[in-house]
């Protein structure tokens, strides 16, 4: 077991991923007697401490943290399964310790929100097992974790593991009746059961280990016959990484999630639905009510799914210094009453009516309104009180993510889960107008999605329409676009926008890409069936056949029309006999032989 000496460590205070400490300089902490913790743990009435053990230099894949799966870091999926673990379990004060000897990837976990303890790496042919290090952990942290109940162990290697994994495990651990839980992979072992140690031939898979205080330091393991719980979790979220091969395959699992459904009205986003088309007005209309209504009807002439404005109080989004955007804004406000009867429009011209509040009063405003989502701007989604205002009110909120980095996306969803914990659809989101395709990197929604669990598009602020169309076919599951009735109206926005025939066509080549990905199996389509038969060829007698003639290959021609034996058959003839003579040309069938 290491040396109190031996590690090099440092906690400070957090607050979630982006505010996490710097290490602690070795120079300055060499011999410590206590690590000092910032936080407070808990899930309710048992006390919990999340350990991700993370060395660098192992077997198979060196810096094992580090290798990126679906666009995310090994231990950037793990820390982010713990914090939803967190979120779910209502464990909000509970923090996530790192224990990896690598500065590289202490410093990718601090970037996701764990508190990491570093140590030095092991002498060369020397590992220190998981438990010891795990028990080390316990007798440290003694006298600032009295009342520490349970561990939860969560390997980077199960990189599919999802938070959901985690409190599954987690409802059946007790520190009295099941102090030490583990999951199993489904397919081998049954509900309830009772695993054995790995040398044994356990069916656990190493995904999640929880087991209290008490247990941990009475066995020296997490896993003990006839005394561990196991909790089963699908095979295909079991798999561990621990090779290259296991890293492409892991890679292509994600590549193909699918994500659940968001519910907007009656409107269904995500899941295999059609693309969510939002035509965004925003403030396009110049602060006059009735082109904003017959941008409306331009929305819902153009066939798309909703139609969205922009609401705020000028006074609560920009500061009184700052006296040209402020008066900016004061001429794109709409009177309240104006939103009432664009909503009611929206309605009758069967669009879904849709507006972004940029303050807690146009969104109480919004709610009373009844809107049936709430969209947040991505210049807000760092602003977390009013995300958790929004969240509260229970509604689908569409986030935009513009200008922020995904540990970022992060946290706001760790502020909205908690609460009240609604749907949440992500837009991908380039902030610059007009967004400039080499920095629009439609790759991000899809590592978005497989690590959020949630829909995600793209909010269009490039020119033309080509980007869209292109999002939807690399698989964005919303989108939104600006337009005008005039780009060359005054205004801040309308340069930027499509004009009513151009918001026409996107929406045809949206249909039209969604219609032409298909489902991925290769088939003739019913309209190539009668193209083939004329295409393609068939089987004919190169020369005069005599009854009884011996086929040889030399006898066969192959000519259109496809409507005989086919020419992929013709080895398949050679040696069988001619029943009647055969006049040279003809079009052979299996009528013609013995």
């Amino acid at each position: 077991m290491r040396s109190t000496a031996s590690y090099l460590h440092s906690f400070a205070s957090v607050q979630t991923s982006s505010a996490a400490p710097a290490l602690a300089d070795s120079k300055h902490d060499e011999h410590p007697e206590t690590i000092p913790l910032p936080f407070p743990v808990g899930c309710g009435a048992v006390k919990a401490l999340i350990v991700i053990p993370a060395r660098g230099g192992l077997k198979g894949l060196p810096q094992k943290g580090i290798p990126a799966v679906g666009g995310v870091s090994l231990v950037g999926r793990t820390v982010v399964t713990a914090r939803g673990f967190v979120t779910s379990a209502r464990c909000r004060s509970v923090k996530i310790l790192l224990d990896t000897d690598s500065h590289e990837i202490a410093a990718e976990g601090r970037r996701w929100g764990a508190v990491p303890l570093l140590h030095p790496p092991e002498p060369a042919g020397h590992v220190t097992s998981t438990i010891d290090d795990v028990a080390f952990l316990l007798e440290r942290l003694a006298d600032q974790l009295p009342s520490i109940d349970a561990v939860v162990l969560l390997q980077p290697a199960s990189l599919l593991r999802t938070a959901e994994d985690v409190t599954q495990c987690w409802e059946a651990f007790d520190p009295a009746t099941s102090p030490s839980v583990v999951s199993v992979t489904a397919t081998f072992d049954p509900p309830e059961s009772l695993v054995r140690r790995d040398e044994d031939g356990t069916r656990s898979n190493g995904a999640v280990y929880i087991a209290s205080r008490e247990f941990l330091q009475r066995h020296r393991a997490f896993v003990v016959p006839g005394r561990t719980r196991g909790v089963p979790m699908p095979t295909e979220r079991s798999l561990q990484i621990h090779t290259p091969v296991e890293l492409a395959l892991a890679d292509a699992i994600l590549g193909q999630s699918v994500t659940p459904v968001v519910r907007v009205g009656n409107a269904r986003i995500g899941g295999g639905e059609r693309c969510f088309i939002i035509a965004e007005a925003g403030v396009n209309h110049n602060g006059d009510g009735g082109l904003a209504h017959r941008l409306v009807d331009a929305a819902a002439d153009a066939g798309a799914d909703a139609v969205k404005f922009q609401t705020f109080d000028p006074d609560q989004l920009v500061s009184r210094a700052d006296e040209a955007q402020l008066e900016m804004a004061r001429t794109l406000v709409l009177p309240h009453e104006v939103f009432e009867q664009l909503s009611r429009h929206a309605t009758e011209r069967h669009l879904m009516f849709l507006s972004t509040p940029f303050d807690e009063g146009s969104a109480d405003f919004l709610d009373s309104l009844g809107v049936p989502a709430f969209k947040v701007p991505s210049g807000e989604i760092t602003n977390l009180p009013f995300l958790a205002h929004i969240a509260r009110k229970g509604k689908p909120m569409l986030i935009s993510t513009g200008m922020s980095n995904l540990p970022e996306v992060v946290d706001a969803l760790d502020i909205v889960r908690a609460e009240g914990n609604p749907p949440v659809a992500l837009f991908h989101c380039v902030t610059h107008y007009p967004a400039d395709p080499g920095e629009c990197n439609l790759r991000a929604m899809a590592t978005m999605r497989s690590l959020l669990h949630a829909p995600v598009g793209w909010s269009d602020h490039s020119e033309g329409i080509s980007l869209s169309v292109a999002a939807v076919a690399v698989g964005a599951e919303l989108l939104e676009k600006h337009f005008t009735l005039d780009r060359s109206l005054p205004g801040p926005d309308h340069k930027a926008s499509l004009e009513p025939g151009e918001l026409c066509a996107l929406v045809r080549a949206i249909r039209a890409t969604e219609a032409a990905i298909g489902d991925g199996s290769k088939e003739p389509v019913t309209s190539e069936l009668a193209i083939a038969l004329r295409a393609r060829r068939s089987l004919h007698a190169a020369r005069i056949l005599e009854a009884g003639h011996v086929l040889a290959i030399s006898d066969l021609v192959l000519l259109r029309p496809g409507t005989g034996i086919p020419a992929s058959r013709a080895v398949l003839l050679v040696g069988r006999r001619m029943k009647a003579p055969t006049p040279a040309g003809a079009l052979l069938s299996e009528a013609d032989f013995e």
